[in-house]
């Protein structure tokens, strides 16, 4: 049976985009072309899926001539990247309802050595709906306002969202709130991106709203390399902690498009919240095993 493994769908699109063809990652694997042509588009379909690919729609077709036109942001997105959570999401994921999201709070907060900054994460994500690589481009200055208030709503700006298209982000919810405002305070008394003490609550508002364990951002952008190779890898994480099987990322973008529907809101609308297209929401929204959660699934 011919490789089709992630590690050899990566080294593959490694290889295309340093300018080999095709034909010649064929030969040299000793595969077909065709082997090679199929993993390296699935993986950079799971990219722009899953992390999300900046300038590339999750629905459009990723091919040879887009991948490589765009090579430096799916290199971006393959490093937030874990593929273990493709595969416990294939099924179509689980609807996160509140029980669950008490689950992974309880229990992230028992085993995490950063708890505020992964509790503030999960519920960042599971609130929004926004890919991995979209939250490590947040700075501090996108939550916060120079005087330290809470921006009402925060915007992920157009640089950030992986359509080019800035968008509110909907974070509402209390205790998100107090996560974020305690992440941010445990960052000022840790000395991570402190800044002029009467702006930005401390911090510089341009530095990334959540950094790693040594203070370095999860951005690409970074000088330095992030010693936990990217939000998604902490995100995967987080929810193995809890042990749910099935929960993670794609299943957080679903459950919010499945409560904004159940507010009313129309696939054009949930598709601007999740900054994709609305083919997207339908497949998001489509019925499956797992039932869509109750309007009140989620706390107001």
């Amino acid at each position: 049976m011919e490789p089709r493994s992630p590690s050899f769908a990566s080294t593959w699109l490694l290889a295309m985009l340093q300018g080999q063809t095709y034909d010649q990652i064929a030969a040299r694997f000793r595969v077909t072309k065709s082997t090679v042509s199929k993993s390296v588009s699935d993986l950079a379909r799971d990219l722009q899926s899953v992390v999300g690919v900046v300038g590339i729609d999750e629905d459009s077709a990723p091919s040879a001539h887009v991948i490589r036109a765009h090579g430096k942001d799916y290199l971006e997105a393959l490093e937030h990247f874990v593929p273990l959570a493709k595969q416990a999401a294939t099924t179509s994921p689980p609807i996160i309802t509140q029980a669950h999201i008490d689950q992974l709070v309880l229990h992230t907060a028992r085993h995490s050595r950063y708890k505020q900054r992964d509790i503030a994460l999960l519920l960042v994500l599971i609130h929004t709906g926004a890919r991995p690589n979209e939250i490590a481009r947040l700075s501090v200055a996108d939550y916060v306002d120079a005087a330290g208030q809470h921006r009402s709503p925060p915007w992920l700006p157009a640089g950030a969202a992986s359509n080019g298209i800035a968008r509110p982000l909907l974070l509402r919810d209390a205790t998100v709130l107090y996560w974020l405002d305690a992440y941010l305070a445990w960052r000022l008394a840790a000395g991570f991106g402190v800044g002029d003490q009467s702006e930005y609550r401390g911090l510089q508002g341009q530095s990334s709203l959540f950094l790693s364990r040594t203070g370095a951002s999860f951005s690409s952008s970074s000088t330095k390399a992030t010693a936990e190779k990217g939000l998604h890898d902490v995100l995967q994480r987080i929810f193995r902690y809890a042990n749910l099987p099935g929960l993670g990322v794609l299943g957080a973008r679903r459950s919010v498009a499945h409560r904004l529907h159940a507010d009313g809101c129309t696939p054009e609308e949930i598709a601007f919240y999740l900054g994709t297209r609305t083919g997207a929401v339908r497949r998001l929204l489509a019925t499956g095993p797992r039932k869509p959660p109750h309007p009140g699934a989620f706390r107001a």
